[in-house]
């Protein structure tokens, strides 16, 4: 039974020793810390382009925490990002010149199973090269609000799970 529960990653993506560029990875510990599932499994990665996919593979929902240096947004900023719009934006790249939606593109492509939803939890950042375990203050100051957004977004989808479920179990 429980093989048909859907696995959910919540994957920090960065380098904890170049300053603000390990937001993510901190933001996923603390989401760690706090909650725990057996459908939830947390890691953290400084992967990019199609090596990238493997981490994906095998999960059906995804929460990405990374850092981004668009230069939009104040420092510590987070700006949410779903499927649809890496879509719309294919060259969206982040601080590790990741194309994740080109990525996904060549998955399809190739017929490489992949998650069918993904949010990305971009953090705007400042300093992303020097050599530092620290953030900078107002990166700092967004790590506890993305790991709430994290747990936030994994439990929306446990409830939707379990909505379906019990709607299939009535149909039955």
């Amino acid at each position: 039974m429980s093989s048909s529960k859907e696995k959910i990653l919540v994957l920090g993506l960065g380098n904890p020793i170049l300053s603000d560029d390990g937001v993510g990875i901190y933001a996923v510990r603390e989401a760690s810390s706090l909650f725990v599932h057996p459908q939830v499994e947390y890691q953290e990665s400084s992967l990019a382009g199609f090596g990238f996919l493997d981490t994906l593979t095998g999960f059906q929902r995804v929460v990405i925490a990374d850092s981004v240096n668009w230069k939009k947004n104040p420092s510590g900023t987070v700006t949410i990002l779903s499927t649809q719009d890496l879509e719309r934006n294919p060259y969206l790249r982040n601080f590790h010149n990741l194309s994740l939606a080109g990525t996904l593109m060549l998955a399809d492509q190739m017929g490489i199973p992949r998650p069918k939803e993904i949010v990305i939890l971009a953090v705007e950042v400042e300093d992303c090269s020097t050599f530092s375990e620290k953030c900078t203050p107002l990166v700092e100051a967004s790590i506890s609000r993305v790991a709430q957004m994290i747990i936030q977004q994994v439990k929306s989808w446990l409830k939707q799970e379990e909505s379906q479920k019990v709607s299939r179990e009535i149909k039955s």
